[in-house]
């Protein structure tokens, strides 16, 4: 049987980051994934610039590439548009590439990592045992759940999943305008949006609602001009309904951090990281040093059930006639934050 202070499954962002922080501290750890890296992960990929200041501020030595964009256009309901220039750049990455990296520079301080997918976990008051689908055991004083929004580690916690949106994406070819195209619409589902970013290499696009379906991406599509491709699906957890475990911690998108605007995920994936790592070292629990996390979800929660309802659309479509306003909202969302 293995043993290490902290296991961790899951080697994207949320969990790759926690284990560069853990491995800094000095903390024993091993990180576990099924998938082989490189693996293609289709997504936005969109940092905004609170969330690569929180990068450099954590990992000042990690590189990675990026295409910034400064130009945003927003679409209401095809009626009404605007476009801006932002304070800061959102620098979109390929996540292909960008995972694959942040899981290097955590082997590269010296961190474990090994192919395996989870399966359970047994409880003990000394150490918990985790087995992995190969019927390997790995014996560990914390296990950090940072495998994403269909989360193995919390479907033991919580069989019963929370609230969750479907977004369906394609790779689209690069536009020759370095723009990041947003668009919300009555016609949509309920808190539904799409948006369009500026890979470094291609571009992304994606719909999602409460109720996401094929024929429903093909429409919003076809009313952007965008060619048929082959489509992929990610969810986007929207829940903390789970029993808080002090020595099972969940992050990222599998604790269910993403914006519930935006659904932006990797500032709360490095955040979530950076709180489990302090938890961790200080013997404090998770509960306590991400409580200020759980309060802005909440006030988050509150804001989406705001900004989504029909008269709020209407209104963002009277606000672009004054961009002025939307930028200084833009801004003011996505500046970077005192830790």
């Amino acid at each position: 049987m293995k043993h290490t202070d902290v296991l961790i499954v899951g080697a994207g962002p949320a969990g790759s980051m926690c284990g560069c922080l853990l491995k800094k501290a000095g903390v024993d750890c091993l990180l576990v994934d099924h998938a082989t890296f490189p693996r293609d992960k289709i997504c936005g990929g969109g940092l905004t610039s609170k969330c690569w200041h929180l990068l450099e501020h954590l990992l000042p030595d990690f590189h990675y590439d990026f295409n910034p964009v400064n130009h945003i256009t927003i679409d209401i309901d095809g009626k009404a548009s605007c476009e801006f220039d932002l304070a800061k750049p959102i620098r979109i990455v390929a996540r292909k590439a960008f995972d694959h990296s942040l899981l290097q520079h955590y082997q590269s301080l010296g961190g474990a990592f090994m192919k395996g997918a989870f399966q359970t976990v047994e409880e003990s008051p000394s150490q918990l045992i985790v087995t992995l689908k190969s019927g390997e055991q790995i014996a560990c004083r914390y296990l950090v759940g940072a495998d994403g929004s269909n989360s193995r580690v919390r479907h033991y916690l919580t069989p019963n999943d929370g609230f969750r949106i479907l977004v369906l994406e394609q790779y689209v070819a690069k536009s020759e305008q370095n723009v990041i195209d947003v668009g919300v619409s009555l016609s949509y589902g309920q808190k539904g949006y799409y948006f369009r970013f500026p890979g470094p290499e291609v571009d992304v696009v994606g719909y999602g609602d409460n109720e996401t379906t094929l024929e429903k991406y093909r429409s919003v599509m076809r009313d952007k001009g965008i060619p048929e491709g082959k489509v992929r699906g990610a969810f986007v957890y929207f829940s903390n309904d789970y029993p808080l475990n002090d020595r099972i911690i969940l992050i990222g998108d599998a604790g269910g951090f993403a914006n519930r605007t935006s659904c932006e995920g990797l500032y709360d994936a490095f955040l979530t990281a950076l709180n489990a790592s302090k938890a961790i070292t200080s013997g404090r629990p998770f509960r306590e040093v991400n409580a200020p996390i759980f309060k802005k979800i909440k006030k988050e929660e509150r804001f989406a059930n705001i900004i989504y309802k029909p008269s709020t659309i209407r209104i963002l479509g009277l606000l672009c006639y004054f961009p002025g306003i939307l930028k200084w909202c833009f801004d003011h969302a996505l500046r970077p934050r005192k830790l």
